[in-house]
């Protein structure tokens, strides 16, 4: 694959994702992306804060594009810890001074991922995180 393609494949990941793009002049503007020029990279940003003022939509030119981040989305462990509670009851820790969820004394769920024998109980935790992190 050629380089400009595999280029063109990885930015398109941040396609409805949250970023954050550092303009030529220093300049910073974030918002969702929600469409790119693949040949210029120019950026069209829904709900973008431009020197704090929001706005529906702003289309950034790709000339003036310096560099563009990724924002990482955090997981709402607590809300997770409720939802694994519905599935597992009484059988849920959360401790939010760890940053971790215990899951039946055995399986741990971090904002990294799941971690635990594997098995059904495990099967189960790993499939309700993912549609979690997924948003379902």
């Amino acid at each position: 694959m050629m380089a400009g393609q595999q280029f063109r494949r990885e930015f398109s990941v941040f396609l409805n994702e949250e970023v954050k793009v550092e303009l030529k002049d220093g300049s910073v503007i974030s918002g969702i992306l929600r469409a790119y020029d693949p040949d210029t990279f120019s950026l069209l940003l829904e709900d973008a804060v431009v020197k704090g003022q929001t706005y529906k939509n702003v289309m950034i030119n790709g000339d003036v594009v310096s560099i563009v981040y990724l924002k990482e989305k955090k997981v709402d462990l607590e809300a997770l810890a409720k939802r694994l509670e519905e599935v597992f009851p009484r059988l849920v820790e959360y401790r939010k001074d760890l940053g971790v969820i215990i899951v039946m004394n055995r399986i741990r769920v971090t904002e990294e991922g799941v971690e635990g024998e594997p098995g059904p109980t495990y099967d189960r935790v790993k499939k309700i995180y993912e549609e979690f992190i997924r948003g379902g």
